[in-house]
């Protein structure tokens, strides 16, 4: 969960800023909201499918649901995004 919660969060502050009216420190607070909440829902994912498909937790097969658990999570937030606009 940590670990998911800080990959997360790193990835979205160190992304830029769009240059609009906001402060951008309330960006900055946007961004890690939203990187924590992906972090968490990446968590979610993962040990659901960690937990089903890898009970003998073998490392390829945790590396290949972590990069499935990172696709489909952000595939999901990127298509929520696009539709509330």
């Amino acid at each position: 969960m940590v670990r998911w919660l800080l990959f997360g969060l790193v990835v979205s502050v160190f992304q830029p800023v769009a240059d609009n009216a906001s402060p951008i420190w309330l960006d900055k607070v946007y961004q890690a909201l939203v990187g924590l909440i992906f972090g968490a829902a990446c968590a979610v994912v993962f040990t659901l499918a960690e937990n089903r498909f890898n009970t003998p937790r073998v490392n390829w097969k945790s590396w290949l649901i972590v990069l499935g658990t990172w696709l489909l999570v952000k595939v999901s937030f990127v298509s929520v995004i696009a539709m509330t606009g």
